[in-house]
């Protein structure tokens, strides 16, 4: 039975260094293009689940072999206590759910961290000799050099997969983001120097001979690991290979692919990260490596070389990038509006860094972190939650009311600084711990360091580079799955690269056949290595049944735990393969629109029942029932949605979308239902804007409730605050424009309407909008100028063409507004309004031939116009030809009697004044009275009639009635005149 369960142990201990070596490798490669989170989730989902893996050989070695011994390290109380402020402060966090899974798309919660520790341990423990510490080396370059190699596909145009957010001068590879590939190259290519200059099989062969002479003396017993015939014929036979003289190089081929991709995620953060770790690395090197040089001045070219060439081209120059985010003060100011009320200072270092890059807004971050952290000092806000705080606190540091304007400030869910991203998510106690770990493994690496041979000595010096890479990286951005989980491994095989050295150490330093005990220790340690027992054994002190049985027991509950811990991780993952499938169903395949939704929001529906913690997969469906709701105008998809923007505000109580969903519902009750809902929609984008100020459309929806409420100013100033988030927003600043321009401020109405054509200078629109300010405010020279390029962009709107011809008429320019009126009608000739008004044009430039020709178009068109009637008939009077003009008068009265135009009964009473038909006269002037009451006119008329048929009392009477309504005009004052004396001389 014995040695079935040692065979046992002994295959899991191969499976569990095999799962390890996959860590390393599946990691960083994986990811899965079901999910909406391609790399980050798949990356976190591989980890738990090789994790999990390992959890379970782990468990069965345990199951089965009594003399294990866990193998302890000298920084366990410092990451035992990293652990545990770790946790305390995940549970006393803002929101603990949050900390414990982790932000969507990051996922460093406490489970991830337990995940790196437990890999941490484990790889101590089983990372035991020279052959599985260069395995697992060898798997970590084997992941760096598959990433790198598609990296540089990626570059040369060689994908399978179309990426939406791929930036051919930044690869990113298997990562999703060039940076998180980029610092993962530097943590693993000092790996691929070192293993260029080292020679381990050789070594070990020397170490081999030496046991194996001191054995045949009988002076030191040959330990079983290392005395297996297997073993010594490995190592026999790898050393011939190893002794090619090509072996080496291919690993600097293999560094040189690595740090070729490594200049095309053209990275900063990692750039000074490399400098920060192989420029001591190289510098070491030249001193230990006392024979072939040669080597080393190869490679400082080659590297030297590769990086000027890749500097000395725009798109992966990391060079120009850090030139190109530094600038004056004086050029970070083209977005300047007007605003007294600027009064909100930029701290002095934020002036030299250009508004448009990433260092602008990295200087906010970090104050944005201390503002934080003096609210949360002792165990911060939880791990993973910056993002529900983040964006209010920023707000206080920088205010969109900037003298300079507004920077669109992205969400931010960690801060781009290890140590105050350690202080704001776990406070001072998490930052002291982290660093006491730090210091503790430091302290042990410098201990131990000056007793490991030259070549453990150069693996240790090329991880620590790795980890020096790392923390450098990490201080001006961060980690994400693969890159900490290297690093903890990264620690171990430090850890380990110590242990193997010591048991080395300890075979070898006493070749006169004296035994310390310290070696002593360490055989008995590995003692069950390869399934053998060694000359030395530990006492047996698990066999009692009852130690059996509790052992058993303990290890059936953690696989019992470590299933339902696997079913709930692949929930995770299939919620989000549901999410992604529903939403690429709902986006994409929309020529059956009502099954596709119905089949898109069962999926996504079904996401959130795997995952309901997930508060991202609520708002697309909350957004989604809006949406339906905008198509519809139905209320049960608003119910629906109001449902879950409470849902993601019960998760997360300062949840920005969902404040912003209940403001969008409300809204559309009020604007659609007629309910008074309009102050509640109000107070609800209030407290989305509250929880994060730098969400354009925020302000500009509240705007439009402010437009409705007839506030205009408070939506200026909404409109003003979407424009500085996001000034090349063409809405909101067409938006502004029309708002100042119906308030009457003509000046900022005209300084938005230019910056539309700025921004689009393509769309005639807004060449036609600027044209309408120009001509309010009396620029009319340049408002033809604006009318006339939109005519020139677009010359078929006839909007535009009918807007220039109203400024030139309006402007008494009649040869070009007739031009343009023929272009109008040209393309249109069925507008009566463009004949009408052409013909008004040649009539007042006294060509009436032209003018009847138009007017009587227009009367073709709409025969009913009394306006294009009366146009015709009174160029017909001007132009002598009275007949004419009473009888189309006539004809129009007699087929329309009941048109309501005083002018048409006004121009026939004058023809019939002209035959002296006062009665005609008469009539038709009461007529036109009792259309209008206040026809000076009519009453001027009808006196002179009166005053024709002797009359005179009652024409006296009309006249003064035409004086009343206006007593300066000449006209009939003087008809009152003659009408006096006549009343006199009678």
């Amino acid at each position: 039975m014995k040695p079935i369960l040692k065979n046992i142990t002994t295959y899991c201990d191969k499976i569990l260094v095999g799962l390890l070596m996959a860590t390393v490798i599946f990691v960083p490669l994986w990811f899965d293009i079901r999910l909406y989170s391609v790399f980050d989730l798949s990356k976190v989902t591989a980890l738990y689940l090789l994790t999990i893996a390992i959890l379970v050989i782990w468990t069965i070695i345990l199951a089965f072999n009594h003399n294990f011994k866990f193998s302890h390290t000298a920084i366990d109380i410092p990451i035992l206590a990293y652990i545990f402020v770790f946790i305390i402060s995940s549970a006393v966090s803002i929101n603990p759910i949050m900390s414990l899974f982790g932000t969507y798309k990051r996922f460093e919660g406490l489970t991830a961290t337990l995940c790196y520790i437990f890999v941490f341990y484990a790889t101590v423990n089983f990372t035991t000799t020279k052959k599985r510490l260069y395995l697992l080396i060898i798997s970590i370059l084997a992941g760096a050099i598959i990433s790198s190699c598609y990296g540089i596909a990626q570059y040369l145009g060689f994908d399978f997969f179309k990426w939406s957010s791929f930036e051919a001068r930044r690869v990113f590879s298997t990562f999703g983001n060039p940076v998180f590939f980029s610092a993962y190259l530097v943590m693993t290519l000092p790996l691929a120097i070192i293993l260029f200059f080292s020679k381990p099989l050789q070594q070990k062969k020397v170490v081999l001979k030496k046991l194996s002479r001191m054995a045949s003396s009988n002076r030191v017993p040959l330990p079983l690991s290392l005395s297996s015939k297997r073993e010594d014929e490995y190592l026999l036979r790898k050393d011939v290979f190893m002794g090619k003289w090509c072996i080496p190089w291919i690993f600097f081929v293999l560094s040189s692919i690595i740090y070729t991709a490594f200049w095309l995620t053209n990275t900063r953060a990692c750039f000074v990260a490399l400098l920060g770790g192989l420029i001591p690395l190289l510098f070491l090197l030249f001193k230990k490596q006392a024979i072939e040089r040669y080597k080393f001045v190869f490679l400082v070219i080659s590297f030297v070389l590769i990086g000027i060439f890749f500097n000395v081209r725009h798109e992966t120059s990391v060079i120009k990038h850090f030139v190109g985010d530094v600038q004056s003060t004086e050029s970070s100011t083209e977005n300047l509006i007007p605003d007294k009320n600027q009064i909100h200072k930029r701290p002095w270092i934020a002036n030299k860094f250009s508004v448009t890059g990433s260092s602008f807004s990295r200087i906010f971050q970090y104050l944005t972190a201390i503002r934080i952290i003096k609210d949360y000092p002792m165990l911060g806000i939880g791990p993973d939650t910056i993002g529900i705080v983040y964006q209010k606190n920023l707000a206080t540091v920088f205010s969109v009311q900037e003298s300079d304007g507004c920077f669109h400030f992205p969400r931010q869910d960690r801060i781009h600084n290890d140590i105050l991203d350690t202080t704001v998510t776990r406070g001072i106690f998490g930052l002291s711990t982290y660093i006491w770990l730090l210091i503790a493994f430091g302290v042990y690496v410098g201990k131990n360091y000056k007793q490991l041979s030259s070549q453990n000595k150069l693996l240790m010096l090329g991880i620590l580079a790795g980890i020096v890479c790392y923390l450098t990286q990490n201080e001006f951005s961060f980690g994400n799955t693969p890159i900490v989980t290297l690093f903890w491994v990264m620690m171990a095989l430090c850890i380990s690269i110590v242990k193997i050295n010591e048991t080395e150490g300890g075979l070898t330093a006493n070749e006169s056949g004296l035994r310390t005990k310290k070696s002593c220790e360490i055989v008995k340690l590995r003692s069950y290595e390869d399934g053998k027992t060694g000359h030395t054994q530990a006492p047996n002190l698990s066999t009692s049944p009852l130690r059996i049985f509790y052992r058993w027991l303990s290890c059936g509950i953690t696989l019992t735990a470590i299933g339902f811990v696997t079913i709930f991780v692949l929930r995770f993952c299939k919620a989000d393969a549901y999410f992604e499938y529903g939403r690429r169903i709902l986006e994409y395949e929309k020529e059956n629109l009502q099954t596709v939704t119905e089949k898109g929001l069962y999926f996504i529906k079904h996401a959130v029942i795997l995952n309901p913690y997930e508060t991202f997969y609520r708002d697309e469906l909350c957004r989604t029932y809006i949406q339906l709701a905008f198509k519809t105008k139905d209320e049960i998809w608003l119910q629906k949605a109001y449902i879950e923007a409470n849902n993601t505000l019960r998760l997360i109580p300062q949840h920005y979308m969902g404040f912003f969903h209940l403001g969008m519902i409300h809204q559309f009750l009020a604007e659609h239902f007629n309910r008074n809902t309009i102050d509640t929609a109000i107070a609800c984008y209030k407290r989305a804007i509250e929880s994060d100020p730098f969400q354009a459309p925020f302000h500009s929806n509240l705007a439009s409730l402010y437009i409705n409420k007839g506030s205009l100013d408070q939506a200026i100033g909404e409109l003003r605050q979407a424009y500085l988030i996001r000034p090349d927003d063409l809405n909101h600043v067409d938006r502004l424009a029309n708002a100042y321009l119906k308030k009457g401020d003509l000046e900022n109405a005209l300084i938005f309407a230019r910056k539309t054509v700025q921004l689009n200078p393509a769309e005639p629109g807004y060449y036609n909008n600027l044209g309408a300010v120009l001509s309010r405010k009396g620029l009319h020279e340049e408002a033809v100028n604006a009318f006339k390029k939109a005519i020139e962009i677009d010359p078929k709107d006839p909007i535009y063409v009918e807007n220039l011809t109203k400024l030139y008429l309006s402007l008494e320019k009649y040869e070009e507004s007739i031009l343009y009126y023929k272009r109008l009608i040209g393309l249109n000739p069925s507008v009566a309004d463009h004949h009408n008004n052409l013909g008004v044009i040649y009539k007042r430039e006294k060509q009436f031939d032209n003018a009847i020709r138009s007017f009587q178009k227009a009367l073709s068109l709409q025969p009913d116009n009394p306006i294009y009637t009366y146009n015709l008939a009174d160029t017909f009077v001007e132009n002598g030809q009275y007949d004419e003009a009473k009888q189309i008068l006539q004809t129009f009265d007699k087929t329309y009697p009941n048109q309501k135009y005083a002018n048409i009964h006004l121009l026939l009473a004058n023809l019939y004044s002209k035959n002296e038909n006062w009665e005609k006269v008469i009539y038709e002037c009461e007529r036109a009275i009792k259309i209008d009451e206040k026809s000076i006119s009519a009453y001027k008329m009808l006196g002179n009639a009166y005053n024709n048929l002797h009359q005179y009392e009652l024409a006296e009477k009309l006249v003064n009635n035409a004086i009343a309504l206006n007593p300066n005009d000449q006209e009939a004052q003087d008809l009152l005149v003659r009408i006096s004396k006549r009343i006199k001389t009678h």
